[in-house]
């Protein structure tokens, strides 16, 4: 019998340890072991997880992130560009090639294809140098520079087009990630860094199937991932040199339509690199999730009127709707989600429907994420007796009214001495008459 106990209690034991450890919130799983990381919804910017994510960082290739921006911002995808013999020869022998030779002409198109699909170095350079206003390299720098200022990255400098180890250039997760949606508002990038082979297309020097076809598939191997909680990897682009290791700017979506943006720095390995990117969109979309707060027309409550006929009360309803990526743990979400509410009290008779008597708003970890109108959603009319007092009292406010009602006022004084004097008068005539006849 004493087996038996025990052994019941080691059962209940071990499913009581088994429900908590499986209770406990997916982010204390999450341990990412790169040096930075940020995870932030598409949209907004929205950060949902960061590690160092204001850190200092060779960005290496991941800054043709921002030489693609540049370049859609200031030529057509179909405009030919012919590579220089500088553009080519300026990559260091270690740094990777697709094999555009000298003289070689490609439209923008194309060499985007290469930049960030293969990370052709030679190809980010070959469109500085075609769109540069200077006709050079560090034209076009001054350009990703200028964009980098326009955005607001306070922790990025480029050197450098495609990556190349500089000591001032460098970069932030944090900055990167913002580059990122900044660069995805782009149809074509969009296209583009979604790819898995590069098109190889035909130029004057040479026919699609003459490329060296050694190095055609993306390198960013996420785009091949599954998970069941997204449906697809959208991008984005990968980086690697000896220094900043191997880097990661990544983005999925799930069948809501949720976006997300990931960038993971200084990884040992690529293995350690497509692993935790993947974890680390599975903790965002595990964890946050689009929720709607409030509705219109939701029920708010019931409140007496001042002066109301038949002292019906008023109701109150929610006019409009507060929607926002936030936490799905119920206790999370208590902690983070705020809500104040302000009531334009006391109600005071009439109130017409859908007059608006008030507002609720929320806040997440105390920032303001949405605002709704309270309204009436029944009419309220005045007593009589309300009315007449209300008359009474506009009138005695009318100046107007208040000037006759002197002027009156003071007639009738007038009029009340005018008549004592003159009885006062007529009794003094009537005495000396009486007294006087004799």
């Amino acid at each position: 019998m004493l087996k038996i106990k025990q052994k019941i209690s080691f059962i209940l034991v071990f499913i009581i340890l088994y429900l908590f450890t499986n209770s406990v919130s997916f982010a204390e799983d999450l341990i990412l072991s790169e040096p930075t990381a940020i995870l932030v919804e598409m949209e907004t910017g929205q950060v949902l997880y960061e590690k160092k994510a204001d850190m200092k960082w060779s960005p290496a290739s991941t800054t043709k992130i921002m030489t693609a921006i540049v370049a859609i911002k200031n030529s057509a995808l179909d405009t030919k560009m012919k590579a220089s013999t500088h553009a080519i020869r300026d990559i260091p022998s270690d740094y990777g090639l697709a094999g555009i030779q000298p003289d070689e002409i490609m439209t923008l198109n194309d060499l985007l294809n290469f930049s960030l699909i293969i990370s052709a170095n030679e190809a980010s350079n070959v469109i500085a140098e075609n769109i540069s206003p200077t006709q050079d390299i560090d034209g076009f720098v001054a350009l990703m520079n200028q964009e980098a200022q326009e955005l607001g990255l306070g922790g990025t400098h480029f050197t450098n087009t495609y990556g190349l180890e500089q000591e001032n250039h460098f970069t932030t997760a944090r900055d990167l990630s913002i580059i990122a949606r900044k660069a995805m508002e782009f149809p074509i990038f969009r296209e583009i860094v979604s790819k898995k082979v590069v098109p190889l297309p035909d130029t004057n020097l040479k026919k699609s199937d003459d490329w060296d076809k050694w190095h055609i598939e993306s390198t960013n191997k996420l785009l091949n991932s599954n998970s069941e909680y997204y449906t697809k990897v959208t991008g984005i682009k990968t980086g690697y040199t000896s220094k900043a290791g191997r880097c990661l700017v990544f983005s999925a979506v799930n069948d809501k339509g949720l976006e997300l943006v990931g960038v993971i720095l200084g990884a040992q390995n690529n293995d350690i690199l497509f692993k935790e990117a993947k974890d680390l969109l599975e903790y965002g979309y595990r964890n946050y999730e689009v929720q709607t707060l409030v509705s219109s027309g939701e029920f708010f409550g019931r409140y007496e009127v001042i002066d109301s006929m038949d002292n019906i009360p008023v109701d109150l309803q929610t006019l409009g709707e507060v929607t926002h990526l936030l936490p799905t743990s119920p206790e999370q979400l208590e902690k983070d989600v705020t809500v104040k509410e302000t009531l334009n009290t006391p109600y005071i008779a009439p109130i017409e429907k859908g007059q608006v008597l008030g507002y609720k708003t929320w806040f997440y970890q105390g920032e303001e994420i949405g605002s709704v109108q309270l309204i009436a959603a029944n009419d309220i009319e005045k007593t009589m007796a309300a009315k007449i007092r209300d008359r009474f009292q506009e009138l005695i406010k009318d100046k107007t009214v208040r000037v006759v009602a002197f002027i009156v006022i003071v007639l009738i004084l007038f009029l009340i001495i005018l008549r004592i004097i003159l009885r006062g008068v007529s009794r003094r005539r009537n005495y000396h008459h009486r007294h006087f006849r004799m």
